[in-house]
C-alpha cells in the first residue's frame, strides 16, 4: 500500500479500530465486541494496545453457570467468552437466532452472567475509564442492566468508585457512535500514522 500511495497509513484489527472510535477522546477504554465472534480492543494513552500479538479477550475463560450444560461453540476452547456468548453460540444453544428471542428469555441472564465475568476481569486488571460493549448481540439493550448487576455482584464493592456503583450505567455502555465506531476509529488510526510519520 505504501508503494502505491506513498502516504502514512495505520493498520490494526477491526475491534481496535472500533475501540479507538468509540473512545471519543478518552485516553483509556476497553471495547468488547460480541457478535458473530468475540473480541476486545484496549485503548491506553489514546492508542490501541499491542503486545506479542493483538489482544484476544474474546477467548478468555469464563466460569460456567452451575445450571448451564451447554458445552460452548468455540472450535478452540469450547466454553470461552466467545464460545458461550457470541451469536452462533446463542443460535446453537437455543435453536433460533438471538434476535428472535424475547426480551425476557432466559438466554439474556446467561449472556449477562458470562459477559459480566469478562467485564469484571477487565475492571480489575486494566481499570479503564469506560467499558464499551458493541457487536450484534449487544444490540439487545435489555442486556445492559443485567450486565451492570452481574459486575456489581462480582466486585462486591471491592473497587470503590462511583462508576462501579450508582453511575455504572454511564460506565459500561453501548458504543455512542453505533455502527460507525469502526469507521471513526479507522480515521483515528490514519491520523496517528500521520503524527508518527511527522515525528520521524
Amino acid at each position: 500500500m505504501k508503494r502505491e500511495f506513498d502516504v502514512p497509513y495505520g493498520w490494526d484489527t477491526d475491534v481496535n479500530a472500533a475501540a479507538l472510535g468509540a473512545a471519543k477522546g478518552l485516553d483509556s477504554c476497553v471495547y468488547y465486541t460480541i457478535g458473530t465472534g468475540g473480541g476486545i480492543g484496549i485503548v491506553a494513552e489514546g492508542k490501541a494496545i499491542h503486545g506479542l500479538v493483538h489482544p484476544e479477550g474474546g477467548h478468555i475463560p469464563v466460569r460456567r453457570h452451575p445450571e448451564d450444560s451447554y458445552q460452548g461453540n468455540c472450535p478452540y476452547h469450547q466454553d470461552c467468552l466467545e464460545g458461550m456468548t457470541a451469536g452462533p453460540a446463542l443460535e446453537r444453544r437455543w435453536g433460533v437466532p438471538g434476535k428472535e428471542l424475547t426480551d425476557g428469555h432466559p438466554a439474556w441472564a446467561l449472556e449477562a452472567y458470562y459477559i459480566g465475568q469478562a467485564v469484571t476481569a477487565t475492571v480489575l486488571t486494566l481499570s479503564p475509564k469506560k467499558v464499551i460493549l458493541g457487536g450484534g448481540v449487544m444490540g439487545q439493550k435489555q442486556l445492559f442492566p443485567l450486565i451492570h448487576t452481574e459486575v456489581k455482584r462480582n466486585l462486591q464493592g471491592y473497587v470503590s468508585a462511583p462508576e462501579l456503583g450508582d453511575d455504572i450505567a454511564h460506565y459500561i455502555v453501548p458504543p455512542g457512535l453505533g455502527e460507525n465506531a469502526g469507521l471513526k476509529g479507522a480515521l483515528v488510526l490514519g491520523l496517528n500514522a500521520l503524527k508518527d510519520a511527522e515525528v520521524r
